[in-house]
C-alpha cells in the first residue's frame, strides 16, 4: 500500500473518534467541538496530501480513485447527520447531499462493473471542499442561525455537481443490463 492509500486509510480510521467527539459535544460542550474539529481538519489535511502525493508521483491507484471519495462521504455525511441530531441545520438539506452521495456511487458500481472507474471531477472537489469548510466552520460556531445559511453553499454545488455528473454518465444508465 503506498502512501496516498495509507493517508485514505488513516482518514477512514479517524472517522470513529470523530464522530464520537462531535456527537458527544452536545454533553461535552466546546471543548470536544474542538477535538472533533481537530480531528476533521488533520483528515481533510490527509484528503488534499494524499491527492497531491498520488497525481505528483504517479501513484494513483483504482483503490484510491474508489476509496479516498468513499472517506471524504464518511466523514462529510457522519458529520451532517449529527448536525441535524444536535439541530444545526434542518434534515432535508442532509438528506439531499446523503441522496447525491448514493446515485453517485451507484453509477461509479455501474461503471466498475463495466470496467471503468470514474474518477471524481473538479466540481465534485468543490463541492467536498465547500462541505468540509462549512463543517469546521459549524463545529467552531456551535448551533447558531447562520448555519443554514452557510449550507446553502454546499448543498447547491452538490445539487449541481450531481446532475452535471449524472448528465455525463447517462450512457452507463442507458447501456445497463
Amino acid at each position: 500500500m503506498n502512501l496516498p492509500n495509507k493517508l485514505t486509510f488513516m482518514r477512514l480510521v479517524m472517522a470513529v473518534p470523530f464522530i464520537y467527539f462531535l456527537q458527544e459535544s452536545n454533553v461535552g460542550g466546546f471543548k470536544y467541538r474542538l477535538v472533533a474539529f481537530i480531528l476533521f481538519v488533520i483528515a481533510s489535511l490527509t484528503d488534499f496530501f494524499d491527492g497531491y502525493l498520488a497525481r505528483k508521483y504517479n501513484l494513483v491507484t483504482d483503490f484510491g480513485k474508489i476509496m479516498d471519495p468513499l472517506a471524504d462521504k464518511i466523514l462529510v455525511i457522519s458529520a451532517l447527520v449529527i448536525f441535524v441530531d444536535l439541530d444545526y441545520i434542518p434534515s432535508w438539506m442532509s438528506i439531499i447531499v446523503i441522496a447525491r452521495e448514493f446515485l453517485i456511487s451507484g453509477i461509479r458500481m455501474l461503471a466498475a462493473a463495466k470496467g471503468d472507474v470514474i474518477p471524481a471531477g473538479k466540481l465534485g472537489k468543490y463541492k467536498t471542499t465547500s462541505q468540509m469548510i462549512v463543517i469546521m466552520v459549524m463545529m467552531l460556531l456551535g448551533k447558531n442561525p447562520y448555519n443554514f445559511y452557510m449550507m446553502l453553499v454546499p448543498v447547491v454545488l452538490t445539487l449541481w455537481s450531481g446532475i452535471e455528473y449524472t448528465t455525463k454518465s447517462k450512457h452507463y444508465f442507458i447501456n445497463s443490463r
